[in-house]
């Protein structure tokens, strides 16, 4: 008798590392932001317009975005939020 197995293998996507985040400038605002965060959305497209013409305010604008994040769901329960939450982090760190 033959037994035949339908045993699913558990595939997941590759981590990504700092390295790959640091090529993907703009990835953080808005486009991959969860729709739990879409009030933070605002905040993040007006540090990618003022970006050029001041960095500091653009830092600042990303850092409340991180905050409000934080404070919406604190402990990122909602699907992607601690991925966005992490990518937005690693971009705040690389422009200190």
């Amino acid at each position: 008798m033959v037994s035949t197995s339908r045993t699913k293998r558990m595939i997941r996507e590759p981590t990504r590392t700092v390295d790959e985040l640091q090529n993907e400038e703009n990835i953080v605002d808005s486009e991959i932001a969860p729709s739990s965060l879409s009030s933070i959305l605002p905040i993040l497209r007006a540090a990618i317009e003022i970006e050029e013409e001041n960095p500091r305010v653009a830092y600042l604008c990303r850092f409340h975005a991180f905050e409000m994040a934080h404070r919406m769901d604190p402990m990122s329960n909602v699907s992607g939020v601690r991925e966005f939450k992490t990518n937005l982090l690693h971009k705040l760190e690389r422009v200190k």
